[in-house]
């Protein structure tokens, strides 16, 4: 109970937040949205309330729900916007979810899958997986796709770009797979999980891909 008040508490700043940030933009002004973990969750919530069905969905360039699970079947529906299945899409929705192999997931997807969806139908079946390597538009890319990953200082003030560190598949669940995983630092949680370098192991592929949607959104 005290986890979901707390949620409910940051939910609403991110709310209030974003309200302000609307109102304070030209109103044809294009949007692109990202979170990571309890962000990119608030942000589905987000979506489902401020962008779903409404005029400022035709305002977004692409939204990066990164490193929480979002539910093909019970979640997707609810935001109003479609998966990203093209690198040069608008309007559309990447998202992803970072194990090296073996991934060892099953605990927590038994969590995710309990948990209810956005549509109010149960979870259980696949989360949506957006290879950032492929912009989406092909569940395995090789090595060579990735332009950069981004290894940071023991510090973190400062950091490396390391080119091919990593290769990405989306698994039939719909985790990215990126095979024995490269040394980013000591942050890799138990079981293969590199949800903490979500961004990072595909960090000039992501600016890429923001910069090429941009373009896309501004070319109509």
């Amino acid at each position: 109970p005290e986890r979901e008040r707390a949620w409910a508490l940051a939910y609403r700043d991110v709310l209030a937040s974003f309200d302000a940030f609307v109102a304070a933009q030209k109103p044809e002004a294009p949007i692109i949205l990202a979170g990571h973990s309890q962000g990119s969750m608030h942000l589905l919530h987000l979506l489902k309330d401020r962008v779903a069905g409404q005029p400022l969905a035709k305002r977004i360039v692409a939204v990066y729900a990164v490193g929480w699970p979002i539910s093909v079947r019970a979640d997707l529906p609810a935001l109003g916007l479609p998966a990203c299945t093209t690198p040069d899409q608008t309007g559309c929705v990447m998202s992803w979810q970072s194990y090296a192999e073996p991934a060892e997931y099953k605990d927590v997807a038994a969590t995710t899958d309990a948990a209810p969806g956005l549509t109010g139908k149960p979870r259980g079946d696949a989360y949506l997986c957006t290879n950032p390597l492929s912009g989406g538009a092909a569940a395995k890319a090789d090595i060579k796709a990735n332009l950069g990953t981004l290894k940071s200082s023991a510090d973190l003030t400062s950091g490396d770009i390391i080119p091919g560190a990593a290769p990405a598949r989306c698994d039939a669940k719909g985790y990215l797979l990126i095979g024995g995983g490269p040394d980013l630092g000591s942050y890799v949680l138990p079981g293969n999980n590199y949800h903490v370098y979500d961004y990072n192991l595909f960090w000039v592929n992501i600016r890429a891909d923001v910069a090429r949607r941009t373009k896309a959104f501004s070319a109509k």
